[in-house]
């Protein structure tokens, strides 16, 4: 939580004011599909990504009027450093409790690195971002070969997200009908 949410909390507040005084300004916050979707045995990981994704929609309609977007990043599988630094329980006894579960960090591991891409990737995505005008970005970038269904989590959410911001009378007060859509870079 502090480094992948109150990290991210606490750049964001020393650059507001900068932001604020300008009336423009971009927050980029670096997710992960699982912030959208729970990883068994990642609780934590995907606990600090789906709050960041809260903060960051949240401030993407509080901040729009006054010029300063908020967008999510949401990269798939990239062989980063994360991958080697895996800890494992030093209770035996409780992790043998959990039965097949036990296994799920090993085998999550397996299938994440069998699917890893070029971190280049995400890079050209960011700069693609970076260049797309003022008013034009999108809340959230999927980078990543596959797919699994992230996209179509993403445009429901949206749609689901645009019928409660219409119930409770401000849809017309964010970007939201704007014609946001979600984005794969």
């Amino acid at each position: 939580m502090d480094t992948n949410f109150l990290g991210p909390v606490r750049v964001n507040r020393a650059v507001l004011p900068h932001m604020r005084r300008q009336r423009s300004g971009l927050l980029m916050h670096i997710s992960s599909g699982a912030g959208r979707v729970v990883l068994p045995s990642a609780g934590f990981y995907c606990a600090s990504k789906f709050a960041l994704e809260a903060l960051a929609e949240s401030y993407s309609y509080e901040l729009a009027g006054q010029g300063i977007e908020s967008v999510i990043v949401e990269p798939g599988a990239y062989e980063t450093a994360v991958f080697g630094n895996s800890v494992t329980a030093a209770d035996v006894a409780r992790t043998n409790t959990y039965g097949a579960a036990k296994e799920f960090p090993a085998k999550l591991n397996g299938a994440l690195l069998s699917t890893v891409g070029n971190a280049q990737e995400v890079a050209d995505a960011v700069l693609r971002i970076l260049e797309t005008p003022a008013g034009e970005k999108q809340l959230r970038y999927r980078i990543s070969a596959a797919s699994f269904g992230f996209d179509e989590i993403n445009a429901l959410s949206r749609q689901v997200q645009a019928s409660l911001l219409e119930a409770f009378g401000i849809a017309a007060d964010t970007k939201f009908l704007k014609g946001e859509a979600v984005a794969s870079v």
